[in-house]
């Protein structure tokens, strides 16, 4: 059975001698940088760091990931707000004083459908996660009698 060099680097027998030629090196290594400030910027930090580990993510990506982080920022804002203000307002009409659902709330789930329309995408939501782990495995052929042939 061929140890791998994480396997190796826990055990503590990583010398060079004994590391194996694996390209481990991804495209990105690091979180790019985007311009994003507050709750998106916390969004596409987190995110972006999940799809890196998770290899998802390449440089054509960036661009709909900031968009996705974008949107859930407003969500979280939008809802923040929301709870302190309450879901429903009263505003003055001309024939009193009547109560209307926060228009704020209604922000929020405008930007939480396009966040979740993103997120398919990538894979966030149990569905495409499904279709997205069948791209990352690579499916193999179960041999009946691997067990029998192993020393």
């Amino acid at each position: 059975m061929k140890i791998t060099n994480q396997q190796k680097k826990l055990r503590g027998t990583d010398q060079p001698c004994r590391m194996s030629e694996q390209v481990e090196v991804n495209a990105m290594t690091q979180i790019p940088k985007v311009r994003l400030k507050g709750t998106a910027k916390k969004v596409f930090e987190y995110t972006a760091t999940y799809l890196l580990h998770n290899q998802l993510l390449d440089v054509v990506g960036i661009d709909l990931l900031v968009a996705y982080s974008r949107e859930m920022a407003l969500y979280h804002d939008m809802m923040r707000e929301v709870e302190k203000e309450g879901f429903t307002i009263e505003i003055e009409t001309k024939n009193g004083t009547s109560t209307v659902i926060n228009p704020k709330r209604k922000v929020a789930e405008s930007a939480l459908a396009n966040a979740k329309s993103i997120a398919s995408e990538y894979g966030f939501t149990p569905v495409s996660r499904m279709r997205v782990a069948g791209l990352i495995t690579p499916k193999q052929k179960q041999d009946e009698f691997a067990e029998f042939e192993e020393i």
